[in-house]
């Protein structure tokens, strides 16, 4: 439920915080006091659309915040559906802080437990915390889609299963007709695709490309291209271990490791010595017969040049044409390929897909078809029952359901149909309905919900629209029945309604210094019964007081 709403500089609202009550509460007050705004803050906290003309004039910024108490469990269950990986942030133990800021410029910012969101964050909770009823969103009564899904409310947990499942399968069999029709319409360009796809394979395959060839080519190229620079070093280095008229490096080494080996046979100490130029005299031998091999291997080849040039053209242009990864590209063509020419057995397997499952979704629609006929014999029952206690008994009240196109949620819309009186035509809500009739038609739905759910607060703005004397009470009546399962905020004229409510709360409009000031109170005992004698005649006297407290008698309070 929302326990606390708080709002500072909302047009007319300068500050104000309100405690609100589980059960019924109601919010009065003169016309053009405001009322309405508490509920416009309540929009505005929950994503709805922000203008700057909201903010009080003279002011930087407006702010709304509303605490909402439910249970831990509820809340770890609804705020990974509206945040998303955020919800790992918000911790839900104190209840859910919601929080907007909207700048003179229309900018807003948005919260939720002190962690920022995005608006559409706050409007996901609202949808889910909040179920608002006012002149307009009645209207939507009106709307088959809004009917529709009022009725399938009321189908049972198999009726439901049903069309969660056939708007599954449904989407699943579309997609598979698109798959089908694109390979059906894609017939003269698959050939074509499947010739170039061929080539371009037979290209790759025909060149032995690999990327090992490449780089060991490129090595071989340097070498070629550089041979007598190579053949110079490679000979002074020869030269300088064993030039010709003797002596060098190789020569000079072995003298010296014959020397120490000589002079280790007097003194140990000179061994390890010994052993080392050893070593460095065999591994000099070793290099220059290397470098002489290489010398007798190395030669300058232009024909050798030329063809390595040649076929590293050949790769380059095969990389320009696929990409630096060709074997890459080739392996995507290859699984192409194959994909296109089994495009008929594809085929083949979508037709027997589509056609069992075409047969699925008859089945499931037979099986919704039959829950909500069942549903709205219920539901019109149910409705009825409330009407009558809405003191709209002689208003006969039906949902019809109309076959339609096939589609994901079934083969029918529903139209609810309503009689005003005996003998007058049956015509659907939305020709027929005034805003009264509208406001308690979708009271009598709410009521007629199995399990109102005991999270969601819903707001009744006005729903007293053209109605007064036994109806205003009925309906106040009913709305505390309403409030005994969920909490219910009505915005009224109506002090038989407000004198149900087990919460009352008054808007009033003052001058401060010069400005008006709309300023909102609980009130209780004494007060309260003052402000339902206003309601009463317009002024407190002795008559209107005594009225107040007879309704205060009878009613919630």
């Amino acid at each position: 439920m929302l326990s606390e709403i708080s709002v500072r500089n909302v047009a007319l609202i300068e500050s104000a915080t309100l405690r609100l009550s589980p059960g019924l509460n109601a919010v009065t007050g003169e016309t053009g006091a405001g009322k309405t705004l508490l509920a416009t803050a309540l929009q505005l906290l929950l994503g709805g659309r922000a203008r700057a003309e909201v903010v009080r004039a003279g002011e930087e910024r407006a702010e709304m915040e509303g605490l909402f108490e439910l249970p831990e469990g509820v809340l770890r269950e609804i705020l990974p559906a509206a945040l998303g990986d955020l919800a790992e942030e918000v911790d839900p133990r104190d209840g859910l802080l919601l929080r907007r800021t909207i700048t003179a410029d229309g900018r807003s910012r948005c919260y939720v437990n002190g962690v920022s969101v995005g608006v559409r964050v706050l409007a996901a909770l609202g949808e889910r915390l909040v179920s608002y009823h006012g002149q307009r969103e009645q209207a939507r009564l009106a709307d088959p889609a809004e009917q529709l899904a009022l009725l399938d409310a009321f189908v049972g947990p198999e009726g439901l299963e049903a069309l969660r499942e056939r708007a599954e399968l449904w989407r699943s069999v579309e997609e598979a007709r698109r798959r089908l029709e694109e390979i059906r319409a894609s017939g003269e360009a698959r050939l074509r695709e499947l010739d170039f796809l061929r080539y371009q394979i037979g290209e790759i395959e025909a060149s032995g490309y690999s990327r090992e060839e490449m780089e060991r080519l490129l090595a071989e190229r340097e070498r070629l291209r550089n041979v007598t620079g190579l053949l110079e070093a490679a000979a002074a280095a020869a030269a300088a271990l064993a030039p010709e008229e003797g002596g060098g490096a190789v020569e000079a080494v072995s003298a010296a490791a014959s020397e120490l080996e000589r002079a280790s046979r007097l003194d140990g100490d000179l061994g390890p010595l010994a052993e080392r130029l050893a070593g460095a005299s065999a591994e000099l031998g070793d290099v220059l017969y290397e470098l002489r091999a290489y010398l007798d291997e190395l030669e300058a080849n232009p024909e050798r040049l030329e063809e390595v040039e040649n076929r590293l053209a050949e790769l380059r242009e095969l990389e320009r044409k696929y990409g630096e990864d060709v074997p890459g590209y080739l392996r995507r063509a290859r699984e192409r390929l194959s994909g296109l020419e089994n495009a008929d057995e594809e085929t083949g397997r979508l037709e027997e897909w589509i056609f069992r499952e075409e047969r699925r979704l008859a089945e499931l629609g037979e099986e919704i078809s039959a829950a909500r006929r069942e549903a709205a014999r219920h539901l019109a029952e149910r409705v009825q029952e409330n009407l009558k206690g809405l003191r709209l008994d002689r208003t006969l009240f039906r949902a019809e359901l109309v076959p339609c196109e096939p589609g994901p949620s079934g083969n029918e819309r529903v139209e609810f149909v309503i009689r005003p009186n005996p003998g007058e035509p049956e015509l659907p809500v939305r020709r027929y309905a005034s805003g009264g009739e509208l406001s308690r038609i979708m009271l009598a739905l709410r009521l007629a919900q199995r399990e109102p759910d005991p999270s969601v607060t819903y707001i009744f703005d006005e729903v007293d629209a053209g109605i007064g004397g036994e109806t205003a009470t009925a309906v106040g009546s009913r709305l505390r029945e309403l409030g005994g399962r969920c909490q219910v905020i009505t915005i009224t004229h109506l002090p038989q309604i407000a004198s149900e409510a087990s919460s009352h709360v008054v808007v009033s409009k003052e001058e401060v210094s010069g400005r008006t000031v709309t300023r909102i109170r609980r009130v209780e005992g004494e007060e309260r019964r003052r402000e339902l004698a206003r309601m009463l005649s317009g002024r407190v006297d002795r008559v209107s007081l005594a009225h107040a407290s007879n309704l205060l008698v009878g009613g919630g309070g």
